[in-house]
């Protein structure tokens, strides 16, 4: 008795290597899928990285000038009403500051801002 005719052996073999290069070419699609994915979150850490560096510097510029003389002086001369010998002081008056001219942003932006 001969096998049925659809499926001879050349067919069976047909069939099997569009399979085999059909996973293939699915694995590799996934592949690049993935790399494209992975590839755009490296550039938005590192985006995210160099906004945290530029953030850092500014940081660490606002902590040396509130660590330096300049700043303790004008502090206390604000403050305080400290003058040195032989200066004059005087007091400006303005009126308060309305709570919707307040600039938003963290604390520190608020205090020096740029």
């Amino acid at each position: 008795m001969a096998p049925p005719s659809f499926l001879s052996r050349s067919r069976l073999i047909i069939v099997a290597s569009l399979l085999i290069g059909s996973y293939f070419v699915y694995t590799a699609a996934l592949g690049a899928y993935r790399t494209q994915q992975l590839s755009e979150s490296r550039a938005q850490a590192e985006r995210q990285l160099r906004q945290l560096e530029e953030q850092k510097a500014y940081l660490e510029a606002v902590r040396a000038y509130v660590a330096s003389d300049v700043y303790v002086e004008q502090e206390a001369r604000r403050r305080y009403g400290y003058i040195r010998e032989g200066e004059i002081p005087f007091v400006v008056i303005s009126p308060p500051a309305a709570e919707e001219q307040q600039p938003a942003g963290p604390w520190w932006q608020r205090l020096f801002p740029r």
